[in-house]
């Protein structure tokens, strides 16, 4: 018989099976041939590891940030094009480091829309990127360097429509202030868009079969989120009890980003101090909305909001390690970077490990289930059927 092109061995794991041990997967060309208990034939490249499981999976990135303490203030000395540059590196720094699909929601000049197209082409080193592009703020709200200004219902909807035109994956949000972005008018806990806003979003993205992820950390911004619809809920630091069990009620998955709050809330390094005292304000609440959402049937999502302050790419593996830390197992947490979003995506084959499934595969020198901080050293990468890293 003919060679594989690559043969990976030892115990594998995705959340449909749980561990198996001592298999062989088999892949052939961008796709698994096969999972198999004894080796299947020759191969040009023969992987031995402790733990194969499927490509990681992050749903909150921004590739045009550089994770500095303050890399707004970087955006401002950089051109346009040198931002694609930096983006077009980020995409490469991610998938080398086992995330083999992110989510990027808010980019400047909707920049990782043409990344996410280079990446999908195979014109540049990345991992399938699921892009927004700008977000849709009122004027003056949050983020506002990407942000798409839309006050009122038919703005709104008019900015929906454009970021389809442009390519959009996914419509972002932003229904409440935030924690780091601008020095004057940023209040984490105060609702921008109003409740008619977010549902005209809402409904205009879902018209189109568009899912919208929002930016709520504010208690009101949440509520408006939760009634409207949304797709993903990013944050929610002061969610209250009852905005969670309706977040159950809607099939509303929480991706909580528990890492940069907990960083921006440590103040270390050039990050600013206004981003610093916000953070101090949402910081407590919002581990213990964490706490109540592993006790509840949400699903929760694993997103590292990497590229903000003092979170460089790829930071997946900092946000596992928070999720742990809150409260998940390492197999938990490892769900939630893996079939979880990729049923989120629409794409639950990204979260298993079988035949006929894409060749997105990660090897673990180390036990990942027994130390989740494994997570941020794999051995071998493959994306899509290419090895990117060994």
């Amino acid at each position: 018989m003919s060679e594989y092109e690559l043969l990976l061995y030892g115990d594998v794991w995705d959340a449909k099976r749980g561990r198996q041990r001592g298999k062989w997967v088999a892949v052939e060309g961008d796709e698994i041939e096969g999972v198999y208990d004894e080796k299947p034939g020759p191969a040009a490249e023969v992987k031995e590891v402790e733990l194969v499981t499927p490509g990681l999976i992050d749903l909150h990135v921004h590739l045009v940030w550089d994770g500095t303490g303050d890399p707004v203030e970087t955006l401002r000395r950089q051109s346009e094009q040198e931002q694609t540059i930096h983006a077009v590196a980020m995409a490469r720094e991610q998938v080398e480091g086992g995330v083999t699909t992110v989510r990027d929601i808010g980019s400047t000049h909707d920049i990782a829309i043409s990344v996410a197209d280079a990446s999908r082409r195979g014109d540049i080193t990345g991992p399938r990127i699921y892009a927004s592009g700008q977000t849709i703020i009122i004027s003056g709200g949050h983020d506002p360097f990407w942000g798409m200004e839309s006050d009122g219902v038919d703005a709104v909807r008019s900015s929906v429509r454009k970021q389809r035109d442009k390519g959009a994956r996914v419509i972002k949000i932003s229904a409440t202030g935030g924690v780091y972005g601008q020095a004057v008018g940023e209040d984490p806990g105060m609702s921008e868009l109003s409740r008619e806003e977010v549902i005209a979003a809402v409904e205009e993205a879902h018209r189109f079969d568009i899912p919208v992820a929002v930016h709520a950390v504010g208690t009101e911004g949440i509520e408006n989120s939760i009634e409207a619809g949304v797709d993903t809920l990013e944050h929610g630091n002061l969610m209250t009890s009852e905005s969670l069990e309706k977040m159950v009620e809607k099939d509303i998955a929480y991706e909580p980003t528990l890492y940069i709050y907990k960083t921006v809330a440590e103040g270390e390094g050039d990050i600013p101090q206004y981003a610093y005292e916000n953070a101090q304000r949402v910081s407590d609440r919002h581990w213990e909305v964490f706490e109540e959402a592993i006790e509840s049937d949400v699903r929760i999502l694993a997103g590292s909001d990497a590229g903000s302050p003092n979170i460089p790419h790829p930071a997946l593996h900092h946000e596992l390690r928070c999720l742990v830390d809150g409260g998940m197992t390492e197999e938990e947490a490892l769900t939630a970077a893996t079939s979880t979003p990729a049923e989120e995506l629409g794409r639950p084959e990204l979260g298993v490990l079988e035949e006929g499934t894409p060749a997105d595969i990660v090897g673990f020198a180390d036990d990942p289930l027994a130390d989740i901080d494994v997570t941020g050293s794999p051995s071998v990468v493959v994306a899509d059927g290419d090895v990117v890293t060994e």
